[in-house]
Formats: structure tokens, sequence, C-alpha cells
């Protein structure tokens, strides 16, 4: 007698296909003609696989060994950030859901200036760069320390978002969002995140190692900075729970896929965009990385410095700036060479918050910072429409978003 294997076929809440994560049921070849064995796919399970792809993009093979290994180098981490954020705003370019995804597009460039961050308080911590004060090696080790925290958790919080989305839609999205939550995962899921640096406490082993380079017996250090003091990343963003910010911009999101009006569409991705600087800034960066006291004496020792000149030089001080392009500063050569030939000023491509303009780790004043940087790239994003024969502004931008991509989404 012929025997018909079996098909699994999984129901989800939303009736949509596939799953990895636990084991949702079991069934063997069975003689009877079409049997099959029902398994429920719930939205936690669906959340589980968001949250294995976008960790995943974190990963990566290595001889020997089994699976993806997590990469440890948090400027590497830094550039896959960027290239994955700048990849998931082109996935849509060609399709009738183009632009939609606007906040992933900035977050490239700023998750570009935070690996070039990352890369400058490294130097300063070795002694590399021009400073080699003890100050300024301890301020480098905090800033390094956080803005490799907030990177990751940021991108690993943020991203299984935009995948959910993508992949099952706006009914589904609406269907499940709010249950999200760490606590709910996949159990091997959570078994693969809970051992992720920061994820449940300080990152020991990181403080260790820049304590011995700073050359710095432990992070109380004489001139009047606070010890590290960090907390968990995943009880900061609250399990990466919906919050209010997060609803707002996928509701706009949606709003944009469902007009055909082109000023509607661009009045709802700015509010989409809007909505998720507020989500990442004021709710999940603000208490990961803003609010502990040794990062604030960090950076109110960089504001105080690069208040003066020749200190600043000296102590290494930096503008918190963002540059539209995708290398982390534009010289002259790289202006004449990418950006005049779209009769774009070098103004219009460059953020920066002046000293005077308020602490960085003040989320009032910071925000004023980043609708600074949303306004210039929505500037610049909606010029589709080239001036004097000039190319089109929108076409400056998305090629550098490409070039951060295809240099960076592997590194």
């Amino acid at each position: 007698m012929s025997t018909t294997r079996s098909k699994p076929i999984a129901f989800f809440e939303t009736d949509l296909p596939v799953v990895k994560g636990r084991q949702l049921g079991f069934a063997m070849t069975s003689k009877e003609p079409n049997h099959c064995v029902t398994c429920i796919v719930t939205c936690e399970d669906q959340w589980s696989i968001m949250q294995m792809e976008a960790l995943e993009k974190m990963g990566e093979d290595v001889k020997g060994e089994i699976g993806l290994i997590f990469i440890e180098d948090a400027v590497r981490r830094a550039k896959r950030a960027a290239g994955n954020y700048a990849q998931l705003f082109l996935d849509d370019e060609g399709t009738d859901k183009e632009g939609r995804f606007y906040w992933p597009g900035l977050a490239a460039f700023a998750a570009k200036q935070v690996a070039d961050g990352l890369v400058i308080a490294d130097g300063i911590i070795d002694g590399k760069s021009r400073s080699v004060f003890g100050a300024a090696r301890f301020a480098a080790a905090v800033t390094y320390y956080y803005l490799a925290k907030g990177n990751l958790w940021l991108f690993l919080e943020v991203v299984p978002w935009h995948l959910f989305y993508r992949q099952y839609g706006a009914r589904s999205f609406n269907h499940c969002g709010e249950r999200r939550n760490f606590e709910t995962y996949d159990a091997p899921v959570k078994a693969m995140i809970e051992p992720l640096p920061w994820a449940k406490g300080p990152d020991e082993d990181l403080v260790k190692r820049l304590r011995k380079r700073a050359l710095l017996g432990n992070f109380d250090h004489p001139i009047s900075s606070p010890p590290l003091k960090d907390g968990a990343a995943l009880a900061e963003m609250n399990n990466c729970r919906m919050t209010e910010h997060l609803r707002q911009a996928f509701e706009y999101i949606e709003e944009y896929e469902q007009t055909g009006d082109l000023q509607h569409k661009q009045e709802s991705a700015y509010n989409a965009a809007w909505a998720s600087l507020q989500h990442e800034q004021e709710q999940h960066l603000q208490r990961m990385v803003y609010d502990h006291p040794e990062f604030r004496s960090a950076l109110g020792k960089n504001d105080w410095a690069r208040g003066i000149p020749v200190l600043g030089w000296l102590l290494g001080a930096t503008d918190p700036t963002l540059f539209f392009h995708s290398e982390p500063t534009v010289d002259d050569e790289i202006y004449e060479r990418d950006v005049a030939p779209y009769g774009i000023t070098l103004e219009e491509i460059t953020a920066r918050m002046e000293a005077h303009e308020g602490p960085l780790y003040d989320s009032l004043e910071r925000m004023k910072y980043a609708k600074q940087i949303l306004d210039k790239y929505h500037k610049l994003m909606t010029g589709i429409v080239g001036v004097d024969g000039k190319p089109p502004q929108r076409e400056y931008i998305v090629e550098q978003i490409r070039v951060i991509s295809d240099r960076w989404r592997y590194a």
C-alpha cells in the first residue's frame, strides 16, 4: 500500500505561514491520504521570528563554528546597523511601497555617525589621538561603552517592527503589535537573546577591557566623574513592547501606503519618521544611554571643552554633527565630486548641535537637533524635480543610502 507524506500546515492567528523557534507540533508519515497535523502559530511566535531575523544581521559565519556567531566588534556592529537600516529603506525602491520606511533611511546616516564616533573614542582611549589626558580617556571610554550599547539595542528593538510590518502587513501588525514582549518570546529565542551584551545587565567584559586600555583603575575618575553604573537594556526598553509613538509611526506608514496624493504621502512619511524619532530618542535611548550620570558627565566634559577652541583640540572634543553622505565627514573634494553636481550646498547636507544649544542628554534640546536632522533629510527626499538642469536631490540622498548599504550591511 502506498503512503502519503503528511503536509504540515500552520494556521497563524493572522492566516500567514511558516515559523521558526519552538516546536509547534509533531507528525510522522501517515498511511492515511491527506493526513495532516494542525498547528497554531501565535503572535508571540511571529515576533520571535522577526527578532531572530534582526539578530542574524548582527552575526557572521565563522569557519569551524555551527550557525552564525555574534559580532563582538562594536564598530563593525554599528556599520552593520547602518547598512541594514539603509537596506530596509532600499528594499521598497521601485515598488508601490517606495519611501514608506522613511525613518530607516534616516537612521542609516545616524548609525554611520555612531560608527565614526566609536572610532574617534577608540583612538582617544588608546592615546592615539591628539588627546592623551586622563580625563579625556575616561570620557572616551564611557562614551564608547554607551554608544555601543545604544546602537546595538536600538537596532534589535526597532528593526523587528519594520520586518514584521513588511512580512505580514498592516492587518497582522495591528493585531499583534501589543503582544510583542521579550518575556513571551519562544524559549529558544529567549535563550539566544539573554546572553547578549547588556541584555540583562552591564557588559562587564567590555568594562574590564576599557579600564585596561584607558589605563583606568576603575571608572571613579578623580575629576568628579561618577562611576559606571549601567542597567539592563531589555528592562530599560520595557522588553521591546509597543509605545504610543511607535503605534503612531506605523499608522502614518499605513496612511502613506493607502494614499495616492503625493503631498499627503510626503506628510505621512515625515510624520512617521518624527514619531519614530520620539520613540527611539525620548523613550529608549534616553533610558538606555542618556539618563546614566556617568554618560552625562562625559558629554558635559565634551560640551565644556568644545566651547573653548584650544581646549577642545587638546581634549579631543567633538561637535554632534551628521552629514548626509556615506562618508563620516565631507571635505572640499568630496563635496565637489558627489554633492555639488546636484546643486546642493554643504549646509544642506550638514546638521550640527552647537555647544550653546544645550546638552545632548537633555531630551528636549536633543529633539530640536533631531528635528533639524529630519527637516534637512525631508528637504532632500522631497526634491524630486531637478532645478536649473541639475539632477533631482532625491537621487543624491538615495544614492548615498545605497552606498552605505553596499559598503556596510555585511561589514
